[in-house]
């Protein structure tokens, strides 16, 4: 009987940015973006053959690899360099002795089986294996293939340091609509760039585990997000004592990077994601359960944000992904506040030390800034400062086009030393959030305040939104407010709002609307001081064919609403 099968051909890779300022492409947006993913069977699968013997050193083999610039297959003839009680080592024959010596095989093998920077007594598959789960063995050798070739890849500037074919765990040859009859070669392969100045230091190592971890979570996950799969590969890497520090430096540079949305990845905030996605694995497993935790992960078969859940809920830990998203941000900006005061352990790390800056800092006042964009799983941060020794209060106003979803957090700097953090409610279902101070300066010596998006259906996570905040100096205060028409000239009005305790000069203004269009937008209010009193005035005429009973008025200082209703004669409130 036939068989037929469909496959997905997913090219993971790891990419690093080394010293001499050389940067490494990803494959998974190439092939995604450029060669697709799907392919339709084009002849039976092949049937299993026999336990393969052991090879001798020596022994030739032809290989299909990809050639990413031409975006197709290609042949390359291969030795076998090297042989261990894990792998095999192949080396295309162009590059032998060339960019490969036989010191860099022996580096390679001793590190693969036998010893490693986290574990002198256990190689990398030694490791991963017992430590994150077994790996698959199509072939029926026992063995994973490391073939070190030269990959052919789109420029000079960047290159894929490596990769892994799911293609390779079927048999049989496939058809795909651009790259044409995609052969199998059948076998748990490792494709890494025989690239001078790599091979024989611990990135290349480093780029051995990453990919590893890629075989291993597609025998349970072959369709796993790649934010998760990319996550859980660096901390493989991790986990064998390997230094993925350029990754996290380059999440500390641009914190605005979506943890899951890597839809719009290019070459400069490609290395950002990586990081984001290995510090969120670093945060599940200093707070939820350790290694136990990204092992039962990456073995589950459900994709993205529910297998992370389900993780989570098979291990008896009740949390919604959004909370432990929320957290981790939270422990992100709170990074640089770690020498200022007391930190909740849930905000903080154990395994590493990401310093997070925000980006957005203010000592001065007012600010207010439009059109900021938040996309989906994306954290900003907006941190206040007092900006002088007399400084009392202070008034942050939030605005979107909506608060579904959208999810803000503020730590407080006390003067007792303690960090706070509480949740910031929307005073409206239009997306308006108002924070008030009056401590400001006094007990509370700092704010910041950490805005997200946070939808988890697929089907939308590639949304954003735009947003504007405004910070005031001083407290937003509490106002009387008056709404009278002039008792003379028919069709002129009044707003009045006096404070009941007046604090200094504030920036009030006036907005009308009237049947869901503007009359007025954003005027300012007259501050006027007459024998003691303060108050603030707007005069204004309306056409006589406007009923004032459907005007709608508001008083606001920024974006943050003192006062609002409808204009009629009764109207005087408090």
């Amino acid at each position: 009987m036939m068989r037929y099968i469909t496959i997905k051909v997913i090219l993971l890779t790891l990419t690093f940015f080394i010293q001499y300022g050389e940067t490494f492409q990803c494959g998974v947006p190439e092939i995604k973006n450029h060669i697709g993913t799907h392919v339709i069977p084009d002849v039976p699968s092949a049937p299993a053959q026999p336990a393969a013997p052991e090879l001798p050193i020596g022994s030739e083999r032809t290989f299909f690899a990809i050639d990413f610039a031409k975006k197709q297959q290609y042949t390359i003839n291969t030795t076998l360099q090297g042989s261990g009680p894990h792998c095999y080592i192949y080396v295309e024959n162009s590059e032998w002795r060339r960019n490969v010596s036989p010191i860099t095989v022996q580096t390679i093998q001793n590190a693969f089986n036998f010893t490693t920077p986290a574990d002198p007594n256990r190689g990398i598959y030694q490791i991963l294996t017992e430590d994150i789960g077994p790996v698959p063995d199509i072939d029926r050798n026992e063995k994973v293939i490391l073939l070190l070739l030269n990959i052919r890849d789109v420029g000079n500037t960047h290159s894929t340091v490596g990769y892994f074919m799911p293609i390779d765990q079927h048999r049989g040859i496939l058809q795909h609509p651009t790259l044409g009859p995609l052969h199998s070669n059948v076998g748990e392969i490792l494709y890494i760039d025989a690239k001078d100045k790599l091979l024989n230091n611990s990135q290349m190592q480093a780029v051995i585990a990453h990919e590893l971890q890629h075989i291993i979570h597609w025998e349970h996950s072959p369709k796993e997000h790649t934010w998760v799969d990319e996550g859980c590969a660096n901390y493989a890497a991790f986990q064998c004592g390997y230094d993925i520090y350029q990754h996290v430096k380059a999440f500390q540079e641009a914190p605005n990077t979506s943890l899951t949305d890597w839809s719009q990845t290019t070459d400069t905030n490609l290395l950002a994601h990586y990081g984001a996605a290995f510090i969120f694995m670093m945060y599940l497993h200093d707070h939820y359960g350790g290694l136990e935790t990204i092992s039962a992960l990456v073995q589950n078969p459900l994709d993205g944000i529910p297998g992370i859940t389900n993780t989570l809920d098979a291990r008896s830990i009740t949390n919604s992904f959004s909370n432990v998203f929320s957290d981790w941000k939270v422990a992100n900006y709170l990074s640089t506040w770690g020498l200022l005061g007391s930190i909740g352990k849930q905000y903080l790390y154990n395994s590493i030390r990401p310093v997070v800056t925000p980006q957005f800092t203010h000592d001065t006042y007012p600010v207010n800034r439009r059109n900021e964009t938040l996309a989906n799983f994306t954290a900003h941060a907006i941190d206040c400062k007092v900006a002088s020794a007399g400084q009392l209060g202070l008034n942050f106003s939030f605005t979107t086009q909506r608060n579904t979803k959208v999810d803000i957090r503020v730590a407080y700097l006390n003067d007792s030393g303690e960090i706070s953090v509480e949740s910031l409610p929307f005073k409206t279902t239009d997306g308006t959030a108002i924070l008030d101070l009056p401590d400001f300066g006094s007990t509370v010596k700092r704010a910041i305040l950490i805005p997200s998006l946070q939808i988890e259906n697929p089907s939308f996570a590639q949304q954003s939104i735009t947003y504007n905040y405004g910070v005031f100096e001083g407290g937003l205060g509490t106002y009387s407010t008056k709404v009278l028409p002039n008792p003379i000239h028919p069709n002129y009005w009044e707003i009045i709002a006096v404070p009941d305790d007046a604090a200094g000069i504030v920036s009030l203004t006036v907005n009308l609307t009237y049947q869901n269009r503007n009359l007025f937008e954003d005027k300012p209010m007259v501050y006027i001081q007459n024998a003691g009193k303060t108050l603030y005035r707007y005069a204004f005429h309306l056409k006589p064919e406007i009923n004032t009973e459907g005007v709608e008025w508001s008083i606001n200082r920024g974006d943050t609403i003192i006062d609002e209703g409808v204009l009629d004669e009764t109207t005087n409130k408090k």
